[in-house]
């Protein structure tokens, strides 16, 4: 992909320079000639909508901001300055290479786009003066894409909500966009984080009721865009983000309700017959279209399959889900992991101990060519721990469990002696383990500094009922969302300090965090610097 610099400062024009889009691609249905949509047309308008979703991935990016990478400098001499920058935290310059699609330049280009294709839709059917069921039916799916393309860039590009303990009122937001745009460099300013999580909800909440009442004219391949579900997910998400866990629950009870097992992946009878040899059939079964526990899938272009779903092959391997990451620290650092068989799940991770490529992943975003690739973005079953999340900060603690608990029976195999479990088994478990620190690799991490109060005003205190099920929230969200990018903006809400573990002894296995490995919980790093080509106008540089 080449950025040209006029494209991303004018990336707010997309609507118009999207008639020049090449066709997406096989997984989609037949799409409406780009070149023509006919504003009249109920039909060709809502088949525009295809062009609504993203094209790039925010995963690769915010995993390798995140604590569940480490750096192998001895094993791995492979490098590229996108991969070096975003690790250390550094201004991202590289466009090319492995920031060809997942990079800021291309994030920032590739989710304004759909932002535009969404306006163009809205003010088509404005002007068609058609309120009929198809067109109300596009509004709703339109104000969702709008609302999550948003959202996806205030995660990357902005500081956590409330960062500034005055609910984002003095901290950027992002540029939103409402409106068809019909110059070449339209000069909207970036206002604050609160002006922008109040947009999102407002475009969320006009959305869902027509989502709702017309869901029958979504697409046939529903997965593949929002259907109500898919926006209760969001919403839930979006809420706890924002602190309004009541709201959060409330939306994820109209997914789950009082039976979530039901609603979650059935781990065990999808991976039971794939032929282990065969990473990318996992990953396929994974993103499938016909697994009722994925709400949302979109098709992109991502390098990050060369990672996760490439076997032994050892480029961009220099950062990754380290052996030593997964047993310290994820996979096997758990209540629930006895004996060190590392058998313990049913989506069993591949695990690669070799010179040049040390590394263990869950292959979830299928190799497709090309840089193509799909991603899940919305699933049951981080609803659910979404909901156990917001249940922990309204106080209801034995809800929480049991959704946990609920999460747990299904993830692990079988064969797992025990599979759920108590307080008081998770008190014993988190009091004798350690906080991580420089010094110190542990799942238990600091969390007194997250930007929210729980249910009775007060802030996270170590060692109470709150504080060890949500260590056990974060851990099982950790590990059901590995190489999906959720754990970066678990450690940016929560203020967590990232420690960067790096290999520095093949040998020996020695490892160490050197001063420029730390990232605080207060550092403005964590909102990601904006591509260069974008810093124009009123739109100003994340300060550092």
């Amino acid at each position: 992909m080449n950025m040209k610099k006029s494209i991303i400062k004018g990336v707010f024009a997309l609507a118009t320079l999207a008639l020049t889009m090449t066709s997406c691609n096989k997984f989609l249905d037949e799409n409406p000639n780009p070149r023509y949509v006919d504003g009249n047309n109920p039909y060709l308008i809502s088949r525009f909508l295809t062009y609504s979703y993203p094209l790039s991935s925010v995963a690769y990016i915010s995993e390798l901001a995140s604590d569940n990478n480490y750096e192998d400098i001895e094993g791995n001499p492979y490098r590229d300055r996108f991969l070096d920058e975003a690790f250390q935290w550094k201004d991202i310059s590289q466009t090319g290479g492995f920031a060809d699609y997942d990079g800021p330049a291309a994030l920032w280009e590739q989710y304004y786009y759909p932002i535009a294709q969404a306006n163009e839709v809205l003010t088509l059917i404005l002007e068609s003066g058609d309120e009929g069921p198809r067109n109300l039916a596009s509004r709703g799916e339109a104000l969702a894409v709008r609302a999550w393309a948003h959202f996806q860039l205030a995660n990357v590009f902005c500081l956590p909500y409330n960062f500034d303990g005055q609910g984002g009122a003095t901290n950027l937001g992002i540029p939103y966009v409402k409106e068809r745009v019909t110059t070449l460099l339209p000069d909207y300013p970036r206002g604050t984080l609160k002006e922008t999580y109040e947009l999102i909800e407002q475009d969320l909440l006009a959305a869902i009721p027509l989502l709702e009442k017309y869901a029958d004219y979504k697409e046939e391949v529903k997965r593949f865009h929002f259907t109500p579900e898919a926006a209760y997910a969001f919403a839930a998400r979006f809420y706890l983000y924002y602190n309004k866990p009541e709201k959060a629950k409330e939306y994820a009870d109209k997914v789950l309700g009082a039976d979530p097992q039901s609603r979650l992946r059935q781990w065990e009878s999808i991976f039971a017959n794939i032929n282990a040899e065969n990473v990318n059939a996992k990953a396929l079964a994974y993103s499938s279209l016909a697994e009722p526990a994925n709400l949302l899938v979109v098709s992109l272009k991502s390098n990050y399959p060369s990672l996760t779903t490439s076997g032994e092959y050892f480029t961009a391997t220099r950062y990754a889900h380290q052996n030593r990451t997964a047993d310290e620290e994820t996979l096997w650092a758990n209540i629930w992991n006895k004996g060190g068989a590392h058998d313990e799940y049913n989506f069993s991770p591949y695990i690669f101990n070799k010179v040049y490529t040390d590394k263990v992943y869950q292959p979830k975003m299928p190799d497709l060519g090309n840089g193509r690739t799909k991603e899940v973005l919305l699933t049951t079953d981080e609803l659910l721990i979404n909901r156990a999340e917001a249940e922990v900060r309204l106080g209801d603690y034995e809800a929480a469990l049991r959704d946990l608990n609920a999460w747990t029976d299904v993830y692990l195999r079988k064969s797992v002696a025990k599979r759920t479990f108590t307080e008081a088994e998770l008190k014993a478990y988190y009091d004798k383990l350690p906080y991580a620190d420089k010094t110190t690799m542990s799942p238990k991490k600091h969390i007194t500094g997250a930007h929210f109060t729980l249910h009775d005003g007060s802030k996270i205190t170590e060692g109470t009922r709150a504080e060890i099920l949500l260590q056990y929230v974060l851990q099982c969200r950790r590990v059901l969302s590995l190489h999906e990018g959720l754990r970066w903006q678990d450690i940016k809400r929560y203020g967590i300090t990232v420690y960067h573990w790096r290999k520095t002894d093949l040998g020996a296995g020695t490892y160490e965090v050197k001063d420029d490995g730390i990232l605080k919980g207060n550092d403005l790093r964590q909102a990601i610097f904006l591509p260069e080509q974008a810093v124009t106008g009123k739109i100003k540089q994340n300060p550092r």
